[in-house]
């Protein structure tokens, strides 16, 4: 039998966390006037005015990911369970924290090793979300207790995948609207997912 006992939590901890981020950086696209919301992409964000608010919650959505790490895995039938993708999204936990604090460093000494790092754990985070998301929902699909409603997921998953790699060969396509579309999807999924979970473990 499936141990649930981490799985409310951690699925509480997930829908609170991707709903705040949601909803500041869904505001971020309003307050700041000087930026353009279908160009410029998220990490301009995390500074200038409400910078801050928008840091925190890219903090707050790293503990998310890291509970769902644990709580994805536990939530599944054990002969189905995927220590690749709980360590992706537990990656992906980890990599947004440096996202957020490297582009404090803009200005400074250390600015062109802070870009490089911010870029590159950005990617990480795309990459290693998209890949979590697949990987996590096939092994759903064949679970007795979570196959049930998966398909909305599935699909999900495959839409941010796509768009994901859309920017990578269609590169006239608007950098920040694209972006924020997959990071849309990637947080309409998580949200999904808790919502999911929280159903197999019978709380409403």
């Amino acid at each position: 039998m499936t141990d649930t006992r981490p799985v409310a939590p951690t699925a509480h901890l997930l829908l609170l966390t991707t709903t705040v981020f949601a909803l500041v950086c869904g505001a971020a696209q309003f307050w700041r006037h000087d930026l353009d919301p279908i160009a410029i992409p998220l990490s301009f964000y995390l500074t200038g005015p409400g910078g801050a608010y928008v840091r925190l919650a890219y903090y707050l959505i790293s503990a998310g990911l890291l509970g769902f790490a644990l709580g994805g895995y536990r939530a599944t039938s054990p002969p189905l369970r995927s220590r690749l993708a709980s360590t992706l999204f537990a990656g992906a936990g980890l990599a947004l924290p440096v996202v957020a604090l490297t582009e404090l460093f803009l200005g400074s000494p250390y600015e062109q090793p802070a870009r490089l790092i911010h870029g590159l754990a950005a990617q990480a985070t795309f990459l290693w979300l998209s890949f979590g998301m697949l990987l996590l929902n096939a092994r759903w699909r064949r679970d007795a207790l979570l196959r049930t409603g998966n398909t909305a997921g599935w699909i999900v998953a495959w839409l941010a995948t796509v768009v994901l790699w859309s920017q990578v060969f269609l590169r006239d396509l608007p950098h920040g609207l694209m972006q924020k579309l997959t990071i849309g999807l990637i947080l309409v999924w998580l949200a999904w997912a808790a919502r999911h979970m929280r159903r197999a473990a019978g709380v409403r």
